[in-house]
C-alpha cells in the first residue's frame, strides 16, 4: 500500500473519506472509491464524453457524498476537446485534472491532446473505460473481435486482436504511468500509485478499468490512511548530504558572482515553486530572463525584469544583458528547440551555469570547461534550502550601471501611420499591453500572435498559458474553457498561490485565430452552459497565417471558409443573446473604445467574442525571427 506522509494543515485542507462502521466492514463500490480518490488528489471537474464502456463509472458521479464535495462532470462535445480542456484545468490550478473516455474510438481521439500534456509537463489522469474483467476470463476472450478494437492485419477471423493494443501505445511513451486493472484486490494500490506518479513526475498517467469493476466492492482504508495525493508530498527528498553540498555550492556561485542571471523556466511553475523563485530575485536583485515556455512564472513587474531570453531569436537587447552575466541560475530548466532558439542559446565565455531541473542540478564552468553533476537531486528541496541559507549580505554584485529594466519600447516596433484605420499585428502589440490587469489569467493559441505575445511585460501576478512547445493548433479554445472551469473551482488559486490574493476578480482572456478556433470551436457551447465569463479576441487574418509565413503564402491548404463568427453564439445555445456580447472589430478605434471598457469593466460580465479583422499576410517581426533561424538551421544541415 501506498503512502505518504502528510502535515496536519494539508489534511485540513481537503474532505478526507469517513467510512461508517458498515461500510469499513462491507468495503464501497471501487467506482465510488476511484472518483473520491480523484476529489482528494485535487480534482473537482471531470472532462470527457460518455461512451459505452465507462458508463458504470459514471453513474457515481451521482453519489450524493460526491456531489456535496463539489465533484462534477463537464461533458465536451468530443473527447480531444475533453484532454484539451484537462491540459488547461491543470495548467492553472496545478493540481491533476482528469478526464474520462470509453476503449479505442474514445481514448484514440484523446490522444493528441494529451501527448501535449505529455511534452509540456501537464498533471492529467485519463481513465478509459475497457471490456468487462469477466470477458477476459472466458475461454474464447483471446479470439474476440470485440468493437472499439483495431483486428489482426491477417487472419483476423482465426487470431484474435490485442485487447491492450491501446495501452501499449502510451506505456512509457505518453505517460509517467499505466495501470491496466485486472485484480480488483490490488486496483485501489494501482490507482494510488498512477495518482502519486502523476505529481511525482508531472505527466500524464492512464487508468484502464473494466467495465464491470465500477460496482464492485472495495476495501476504502487507503483512503483514510492516506487522505489526499498532493504536488508537495510527491516531490522527492534531497538526501541531507547531496542537500548542503549542492545549496552550498550554489551559493559560493551567488556570492562570488559579479553579474548574476536567474532563467525562470516552465518546470518551475510545474512544480509550484514560482512563489520560491520570485522570493529569492526579491531577496537578491538578481537580474532575471523568462523563457519561450516560462513565461509569466517570473513577476515582470520586478525591476530587475531583463526580458525573455531566446537566443538568436529574442531581442538584441536582452541577449545583451544575458551576455554580460557572469552566472546564469536556470531554475526549472526545460530544454527544447523552441525554448531555447532553435538551440542558438549563448552564454558568456567565462560563464559559470547551474541547471536546476526535477531529475538533476548541473553545475558547468564555461571558463574552465569542468562540470559537476548531481542526478538523482530535485530542484524544488535545492531552492527552498537556497531561501533559507543565502545571506544577502554576502552578496556583491557589480552590474553596469548603464543598463535599465527591460521596456516595451525595445521591440522596435515599425512605425504605423496615423491615419492607417486598419488592426494591424504592430497596432496589437502597442495597445495590448495596457489592455491586461494585474492578476488576469491569459491563454493564447498557437499562432502568429503568440510570437508577438512573449515579449510583451505582463503586469504583476498575471498568470498565462499556452502550448509553447508542442503547439497543436486548435488547443487553445478548449484550453481555455478547462482554465475557466478551474477558476470556477479555485477562484483565484494564481494569486493566492503567490499570497497576493485582493479583491480584484480576474478576468479570462483567450487570445485565438480563426483557422485554429474552426478546429476546436464546440467548446464556445460548453463554455456558454458552465457559465464561463471570457473575452475572446478572435483574429481573424482568413485562414493559416502562421503557416503562411513558412510556406505557401497564396496556398490553397493554407485558406479556410470564411464564417460570421459573430453569429456562432447564437447557433450554439445564447438563442435570445442573453450571455454573450458578439462584436466584429474593423478600425483601431473600436478596438482601443471595447478594450478600455472590458479593462475597467464597463461592459457586462459576460462571454464577449471580438472579432478582430486582420489582413491575410499580417504577422509580427518576431515570428518572421523563428521562421529566419528554422530556415537557416536546415541550410546548414
Amino acid at each position: 500500500m501506498l503512502t505518504v506522509p502528510l502535515s496536519q494543515e494539508l489534511i485540513g485542507n481537503y474532505n478526507s473519506f469517513q467510512p461508517n462502521t458498515t461500510t469499513a466492514r462491507d468495503g464501497i463500490p471501487f467506482g465510488e472509491y476511484l472518483l473520491q480518490r480523484i476529489l482528494t488528489a485535487g480534482t473537482k471537474s471531470i472532462f470527457g464524453v460518455p461512451g459505452d464502456f465507462n458508463l458504470s463509472l459514471l453513474e457515481y458521479l451521482y453519489t450524493p457524498s460526491l456531489i456535496s464535495q463539489g465533484l462534477r462532470w463537464i461533458g465536451t462535445c468530443n473527447e480531444l476537446n475533453a484532454a484539451y480542456a484537462a491540459d488547461g484545468y491543470s495548467r492553472y490550478s496545478n493540481k491533476m485534472s482528469c478526464l474520462i473516455t470509453t476503449y479505442g474510438v474514445g481514448e484514440l481521439s484523446a490522444m493528441n491532446g494529451v501527448a501535449g500534456a505529455f511534452a509540456e509537463d501537464v498533471k492529467v489522469l485519463h481513465i478509459v473505460g475497457v471490456t468487462r474483467s469477466v470477458d477476459s476470463r472466458s475461454d474464447d476472450y483471446h479470439t474476440r473481435n470485440i468493437h472499439h478494437l483495431v483486428p489482426k492485419l491477417k487472419d483476423s477471423n482465426f487470431i484474435g486482436p490485442n485487447h491492450r493494443v491501446y495501452s501499449e501505445m502510451v506505456r512509457d511513451k505518453l505517460a509517467c504511468s499505466v495501470a491496466y486493472l485486472d485484480n480488483i484486490e490490488t486496483a485501489c494500490d494501482e490507482v494510488d500509485k498512477v495518482i502519486f506518479d502523476i505529481y511525482k513526475y508531472s505527466k500524464p498517467g492512464y487508468i484502464f478499468v473494466p467495465a464491470d469493476f465500477s460496482d464492485m466492492l472495495v476495501n476504502p482504508s487507503n483512503l483514510v490512511s492516506n487522505p489526499v495525493i498532493t504536488l508537495e508530498n510527491a516531490i522527492p527528498e534531497v538526501p541531507s548530504l547531496e542537500l548542503e553540498e549542492v545549496t552550498q555550492l550554489l551559493l559560493q556561485c551567488i556570492y562570488d558572482s559579479k553579474t548574476p542571471a536567474i532563467i525562470g523556466d516552465v518546470l518551475t511553475d510545474r512544480f509550484g515553486c514560482a512563489p520560491e523563485l520570485n522570493k529569492l530575485i526579491k531577496m537578491t536583485s538578481m537580474w532575471n530572463f523568462s523563457t519561450v515556455m516560462g513565461k509569466s512564472v517570473i513577476d515582470e513587474s520586478n525591476p530587475k525584469y531583463m526580458g525573455l531570453y531566446n537566443g538568436n531569436e529574442g531581442i538584441c537587447s536582452v541577449t545583451e544583458r544575458f551576455l554580460q552575466c557572469d552566472l546564469v541560475l536556470h531554475f526549472g530548466i526545460n530544454v527544447n528547440e523552441i525554448n531555447n532558439g532553435h538551440y542558438t542559446y549563448k552564454y558568456n565565455e567565462n560563464a559559470k551555469i547551474v541547471e536546476l531541473h526535477p531529475e538533476y542540478v548541473r553545475f558547468f564552468d564555461f571558463k574552465i570547461n569542468e562540470e559537476k553533476l548531481f542526478k538523482g537531486v530535485h530542484f524544488v528541496p535545492i531552492l527552498k534550502r537556497l531561501l533559507e541559507k543565502l545571506e544577502p549580505t554576502n552578496l556583491n554584485f557589480n552590474y553596469p550601471t548603464n543598463v535599465a529594466r527591460f521596456s516595451q519600447e525595445e521591440i522596435c516596433l515599425p512605425q504605423e501611420s496615423s491615419s492607417e484605420l486598419k488592426v494591424t499585428q504592430t497596432h496589437l502589440q502597442n495597445k495590448i499591453p495596457s489592455y491586461f490587469n494585474d492578476g488576469d489569467v491569459v491563454v493564447c493559441e498557437t499562432g502568429s500572435f503568440q510570437f508577438a505575445l512573449r515579449d510583451f511585460i505582463f503586469p504583476s501576478q498575471l498568470k498565462y498559458i499556452s502550448q509553447g512547445f508542442f503547439l497543436s493548433i486548435g488547443m487553445a479554445l478548449p484550453a481555455s474553457m478547462g482554465v475557466g472551469i478551474a477558476m470556477q473551482d479555485f477562484p483565484k488559486s494564481h494569486l493566492i498561490a503567490n499570497g497576493k490574493e485582493h479583491s480584484y476578480q480576474p478576468r479570462l482572456i483567450l487570445f485565438e485565430g480563426d483557422g485554429a478556433a474552426q478546429m476546436t470551436v464546440q467548446e464556445l457551447t460548453t463554455m456558454l452552459r458552465n457559465k464561463i465569463p471570457i473575452e475572446i479576441i478572435l483574429l481573424n487574418n482568413n485562414g493559416y497565417t502562421i503557416e503562411r509565413a513558412i510556406k505557401g503564402p497564396t496556398r490553397s491548404y493554407n485558406d479556410i471558409m470564411p464564417w460570421k463568427w459573430t453569429k456562432l453564439f447564437e447557433a450554439f445555445g445564447d438563442f435570445d443573446n442573453k450571455y454573450t456580447m458578439n462584436t466584429l472589430v474593423e478600425t483601431r478605434s473600436e478596438l482601443d473604445r471595447i478594450l478600455e471598457d472590458l479593462k475597467y469593466k464597463k461592459r457586462d460580465n459576460l462571454i464577449e467574442l471580438l472579432e478582430v479583422k486582420l489582413d491575410v499576410m499580417d504577422f509580427p517581426k518576431q515570428l518572421q525571427s523563428m521562421v529566419d533561424a528554422a530556415a537557416f538551421k536546415r541550410s546548414k544541415k
